[in-house]
C-alpha cells in the first residue's frame, strides 16, 4: 500500500480560497486537460492551477482548480454545477470556499 498522496488542502490558503473550486465526482481517470477544457470559457487555465487529489496512489474523484479571480469563480461554478466532466462523461458537484465541504477539505473551518 504505497504510492503519492496529494492533498487538495496543501495548496489552499486564507489568500487564494476566494480563487478556488473544489469538483467532487470527477472520473479516476480524469487529467488536467479534461478539466482544463472543462471551465475553457473562463480563462486560460494552466495545468499549474489544476491539483487532482491522491491518497497513496489512487485518486479520489476530487480536484482543486484554482482561477484568476473570485468572480469567475461564482460564474464557473453557477455554469457548471453538475455538468458532465472528462471521457466518462461524470457528473461533478462543485463547492467554493462558501460551501462546508470546500472548508472541511481545506481544513480552513
Amino acid at each position: 500500500m504505497g504510492g503519492s498522496t496529494t492533498k487538495l488542502a496543501n495548496f489552499v490558503d486564507t489568500d487564494n480560497m476566494d480563487r478556488a473550486l473544489i469538483l467532487r465526482g470527477c472520473p479516476w481517470k480524469i487529467t488536467p486537460e479534461e478539466v482544463s477544457a472543462f471551465f475553457d470559457q473562463f480563462g486560460d487555465i494552466k495545468n499549474d492551477d489544476i491539483f487532482i487529489e491522491e491518497f497513496n496512489g489512487k485518486r479520489t474523484g476530487s480536484v482543486m482548480v484554482f482561477f484568476e479571480n473570485k468572480d469567475i469563480v461564482a460564474d464557473a461554478k453557477a455554469a457548471k454545477q453538475k455538468a458532465e466532466i472528462g471521457e466518462e462523461k461524470r457528473y461533478v458537484e462543485i463547492f467554493d470556499c462558501e460551501d462546508e465541504f470546500f472548508l472541511k477539505i481545506t481544513k480552513l473551518q
